[in-house]
């Protein structure tokens, strides 16, 4: 198990481009990526029910995340990884910021502060949340791993 998460965010199109395109783009990158690192497991953000964002997003950002989620799913079943499984996102929060309720701002913004005292380096929200769940993984294998993140057993991470 690493001891510093490397995280990053892939932009597979933008707010223009044809859900069918953004598709392939993540499709063509998925088997490159699974192909080439060889997971054994592989661990991620479970969809938000349909009223998590009512009236904050629309159905076609809803529609492209399922179709992304639904990729990285099957791709990593289809190239071999053994475990897959999908956690929540309170349940992910709880462990690296300590709060379960944030609001979706003042989580991420708390996140990259967390990922910045732990000395990981992170360009955006979206790779902070990769290494929270990075984190959240690491303490399901191995316990230990939450206790050497938390303040109360680890002054150097203490805020």
């Amino acid at each position: 198990m690493h001891e510093r998460p490397c995280a990053g965010s892939i932009r597979f199109g933008d707010i223009r481009s044809e859900p069918a395109d953004v598709f392939a783009t993540a499709l063509t990158w998925a088997e490159e990526f699974f192909a080439r690192e060889k997971p054994d497991t592989l661990i991620v953000e479970a969809m938000l029910p349909p009223t998590a964002m009512l009236n904050k997003t629309s159905r076609q950002v809803r529609d492209r995340l399922a179709g992304l989620h639904g990729i990285f799913l099957g791709i990593a079943r289809k190239r071999g990884v053994g475990e897959i499984v999908t956690v929540n996102v309170g349940d992910i929060r709880a462990h690296f910021i300590g709060d379960r309720m944030l609001k979706r701002h003042a989580a991420k913004t708390e996140t990259i502060r967390r990922c910045k005292a732990l000395g990981w380096i992170v360009r955006d929200s979206d790779a902070a949340d990769a290494c929270a769940v990075w984190s959240y993984a690491c303490a399901l294998v191995d316990p230990r791993w939450g206790l050497r993140l938390s303040p109360l057993f680890n002054r150097a991470v203490a805020i």
